[in-house]
């Protein structure tokens, strides 16, 4: 076991009561993650300038999921955008400020979907990282991304689908494995939210 660091708590429980009171009560989840080489340099360490990130299941007027996919990916894997929150920014502020960088698209935020609370287990430390996960619905039928030097395309799925989406992520391998297990997580939560919605 490794020793643990003292770990800042991310985790508001006032904003998480305001967000529940206005969108609904989120399903909270927690994990302890190990983590490989690739995670210890992407999730390994606490970064003074992000709070944690917000994960957004968008559905398009099509009735579907949006997914993207990034230029950095070493092939290309769709998954739900996610964007940070920054130091001093509200979940909800990064929220719309996310949405509005990644697809341009104007929307309603209809449901507060989840809290995931991972700790990413290293070598000597424990790194608490937490995901806010929302249901919103477009009003605009276009993508016009502000974003383009991050996101590199993007496709929609039936909601009952993010299962398969998730699956295919806890199946990456090599530098992506722990990465792509972790990104899984979410996927989860939304398709199991979102059946019969």
């Amino acid at each position: 076991m490794p020793s643990q660091t003292p770990a800042v708590d991310q985790i508001d429980r006032t904003e998480i009561q305001a967000l529940s009171e206005k969108y609904g009560q989120p399903i909270c989840r927690r994990y302890e993650i190990e983590t490989d080489p690739y995670m210890r340099t992407y999730r390994g360490r606490q970064d003074q300038n992000w709070r944690g990130e917000v994960v957004f299941a968008i559905r398009q007027m099509n009735g579907e999921i949006l997914l993207h996919t990034k230029h950095r990916y070493e092939t290309p894997i769709f998954r739900l955008p996610s964007g940070r929150i920054e130091q001093g920014e509200t979940v909800e502020r990064a929220l719309l400020r996310e949405i509005a960088e990644e697809t341009g698209q104007i929307v309603q935020v209809k449901r507060f979907l989840g809290v995931l609370d991972c700790h990413f287990v290293n070598e000597d430390s424990v790194v608490p990282f937490v995901s806010y996960i929302f249901y919103v619905e477009s009003m605009t039928p276009k993508l016009c991304p502000t974003d383009t030097e991050e996101v590199s395309g993007f496709k929609t799925v039936p909601a009952q689908d993010l299962d398969a989406v998730a699956q295919t992520l806890r199946n990456l391998r090599e530098k992506r494995r722990c990465w792509g297990y972790w990104r899984s997580l979410a996927h989860d939560l939304v398709h199991s939210s979102l059946q019969g919605a």
